[in-house]
C-alpha cells in the first residue's frame, strides 16, 4: 500500500466524524500510539489499543482506573502544568521516534523534545485535532503546524476528513494515493487546501475541476476550499508550493 507507516499516532481528545472511512485504515499502518488524556478513549472505540497514554487524565472515561490492555503504558503529569496533554504526547512520540529516553519532569521533557529543529524522514499522524473546544482546536492544529515546519511527514484524521498539513517548497503527486480511500465506496470527495499562514507563494494545484496555477494564497482567502477531483476520489491531485504553510483535505462530499 502507498499509505505511509507512521512512526507514531498523536491521538487527541476532540471530535470523531460521522464515519471511520480513514481513521482505522490509518492506524494500521501505526508504529506506536500515543493517546493525549481522552483521546485513549477514540482509539480504542475504533477497536485498537494505545502504546502509551501521558496527561493529567482528566478527560479520559472512568478517569485513570480506567482498564487498559496490559501491555499500555501511562504517564501522569500534574493537571498545573504550562502544557497541554497534546503538546506532551507529541514531544513523547518525537523522542521516542528517535529512540530517546522520555524525562518525568514535563519541563524536560517539553525542552528535549523543542531542541529537535529537524523532524525530517519522521511520519506522524494526528487522530481528532478539532472538537468543541475551539480554544483546543487552535492549540491541537498549531502542533501539526510546528511539525510541518520542522520537516515532519503530517496527517490527520477524524476518520470522516483526511488532511495533510505541509510546509516551504515541496511537491506531492498525489496529495492522497488511492490507496486512502480503500473504505470511500463509490462516493464523490471534495478536496480543499487552506493556507496556515500569510507566506503561501507559488501555489499549483492540478488534477482538480478549478486548477490553479503559481498563485499567492494569503490567509484570508477562501480560493482553494471546495474543489472537485476529475473522479470520484481526488486520488491524482498534485500539489506545489513554493513557500508556506498550507492544509490539504478530502472528505464526502454530503459532509
Amino acid at each position: 500500500m502507498a499509505i505511509p507507516w507512521f512512526d507514531a499516532v498523536v491521538a487527541l481528545a476532540g471530535r470523531r466524524g460521522s464515519e471511520d472511512i480513514f481513521a482505522s485504515l490509518m492506524l494500521e499502518r501505526a508504529k506506536q500510539i500515543i493517546a493525549a488524556d481522552g483521546g485513549a478513549d477514540h482509539v480504542i472505540r475504533l477497536g485498537f489499543q494505545p502504546d502509551l497514554v501521558v496527561g493529567d487524565f482528566d478527560s479520559i472515561e472512568g478517569g485513570i482506573e480506567r482498564s487498559f490492555h496490559p501491555s499500555t503504558k501511562t504517564r501522569v503529569f500534574p493537571v498545573d502544568k504550562d502544557y497541554t496533554d497534546g503538546e506532551l504526547a507529541l514531544a513523547v512520540a518525537v523522542l521516542q521516534a528517535f529512540g530517546e529516553e522520555v524525562p518525568d519532569d514535563v519541563d524536560d521533557l517539553y525542552a528535549q523534545f523543542i531542541e529537535h529543529e529537524d523532524l525530517s524522514g519522521i511520519s506522524l499522524l494526528f487522530l481528532n485535532c478539532f472538537g468543541s473546544r475551539q480554544d483546543h482546536t487552535i492549540a491541537n492544529l498549531a502542533l501539526t503546524v510546528l511539525a510541518a515546519r520542522r520537516g515532519a511527514d503530517v496527517f490527520m484524521t477524524d476518520g470522516t476528513t483526511l488532511g495533510r498539513v505541509i510546509s516551504g517548497s515541496i511537491t506531492l503527486s498525489p496529495v492522497f494515493h488511492r490507496d486512502c480511500f480503500a473504505r470511500a465506496g463509490k462516493r464523490r470527495f471534495l478536496f480543499s487546501a487552506q493556507p496556515l499562514d500569510d507566506g503561501v507563494l507559488g501555489l499549483t494545484i492540478k488534477g482538480l475541476r478549478w486548477e490553479i496555477d503559481d498563485v499567492t494564497l494569503p490567509l484570508t482567502r477562501a480560493l482553494a476550499l471546495s474543489n472537485y477531483a476529475r473522479s470520484n476520489h481526488p486520488d491524482n491531485v498534485r500539489v506545489d508550493c513554493r513557500q508556506g504553510t498550507l492544509a490539504l483535505f478530502t472528505f464526502p462530499e454530503t459532509v
